[in-house]
């Protein structure tokens, strides 16, 4: 398998995905408390897809030091991603299985419920995340690493990459697997209430919550195996894999003491051409599914939640309001370009009209002169 996807194939893909991790939040455009793990799901998504369409770009055929701050921004966010989807997995998974208990789905008296769920939803979606950037410095032994085709990446070293990266996925994915089938049991065998339920409330309808299930079961299924199978094969390459290594120190990690990393700090950018890194089969198969995994998520996530008929009543308003200000634009030019062929027509006419009255006025003295010099007697 060839490392280079052709050109432009990638960030096509990528922006395609970001488009389509968007769209759908037009009909969620109220951020509730039922709905914090569908607004942030799309946040992390498109956020990686975005990142990946500019790095695919810039790096295509080189892995020069370019914006080194747009790279420690990526960098972090590909930790918080790693982190943040699994969060809102498990946060959708959470209120689906409330819900199917017939509770959960708070009215407008319950404005102190709906706080507490608000800030629980996004301490999970977004402060976990957070928190796992800010401790990926203890495993980071670089700055970042630019790898050429797709650029900016993460680095890591030692076992205590377990814990940080793979310990609170693996917590999360497996929670939400935990709560999802007794979720779509309960649907199933108690649908007529549970529909009687969900129509008694504007905020979640029978139709939506099905979707936010079915989010959530795929997701559980496109994650699960993928970080099962990561875990395994780290394990498996023993001392050839950096997160099996020893942490005996900060300076171990960070600066290559004692042997480890030699040229390592968190002052220097490895950089690595396709050369480097293409030998390596899973290398390959893990930098194509690190690109196209996120794209694969945002058309499910369209899928669902972009075809609805709101969502498309959503699409005709936003299309209606750009062609209405395109043709207001069109007709404040049409009257401007009018109203100054007016003006410009107005002052011609004025200073024709003065032009006519002052040879008017000379013709007439002219005339004058004229009849008093023919009325004098002629002197002999």
């Amino acid at each position: 398998m060839s490392p280079r996807t052709p050109y432009p194939i990638t960030p096509i893909g990528d922006f395609i995905g970001f488009v389509l991790s968007v769209l759908p939040l037009l009909s969620h455009r109220r951020m509730q408390s039922w709905n914090i793990g569908i607004w942030m799901y799309a946040f992390w998504i498109g956020s990686m897809n975005f990142s990946n369409f500019v790095k695919t770009i810039i790096w295509h055929d080189n892995y020069e030091i370019v914006i080194p701050v747009w790279c420690d921004l990526v960098t972090k966010l590909q930790t918080g991603t790693a982190i943040g989807v699994p969060a809102c997995t498990m946060v959708l998974a959470l209120h689906l299985f409330n819900i199917s208990r017939m509770r959960a789905v708070f009215s407008t008296d319950e404005a102190k419920k709906r706080r507490r769920s608000l800030i629980f939803d996004l301490s999970i979606t977004l402060g976990l995340p957070v928190i796992i950037m800010a401790l990926w410095i203890i495993v980071q032994p670089y700055r970042f690493e630019i790898d050429e085709e797709q650029g900016c990446t993460t680095t890591s070293y030692s076992f205590v990459t377990y814990i940080i990266n793979y310990v609170p996925q693996l917590v999360l994915i497996l929670i939400a697997t935990f709560l999802a089938p007794f979720t779509l049991q309960r649907f199933l065998r108690h649908r007529r209430e549970m529909n009687e339920f969900l129509c008694s409330h504007s905020n979640v309808t029978p139709n939506r919550y099905i979707r936010v299930m079915a989010i959530t079961c795929l997701t559980i299924v496109l994650d699960l195996p993928i970080l099962i199978i990561n875990i395994t094969r780290q394990l498996v390459m023993g001392k050839e894999s950096g997160y099996n290594q020893p942490y005996v120190s900060w300076a171990y990690v960070h600066n290559g003491a004692d042997g480890a990393l030699e040229g390592a700090g968190l002052s220097q950018i490895l950089q690595l051409s396709v050369d480097d890194w293409g030998w390596s089969m899973w290398r390959i198969l893990n930098v194509k599914w690190n690109e196209w995994i996120y794209v694969l998520h945002a058309v499910v996530f369209f899928a669902l939640f972009g075809t609805t008929p709101e969502a498309k009543r959503n699409y005709r308003v936003a299309v209606q309001y750009v062609f209405n200000a395109l043709n207001f634009k069109k007709e404040n030019a049409k009257i401007t370009t009018t109203a100054s062929n007016m003006k410009f027509a107005s002052d011609t006419s004025v200073q024709r009209n003065r032009g006519s009255a002052s040879f008017s006025f000379f013709n007439s003295h002219s005339n004058e002169s004229d009849s008093r010099t023919a009325s004098l007697p002629s002197v002999v």
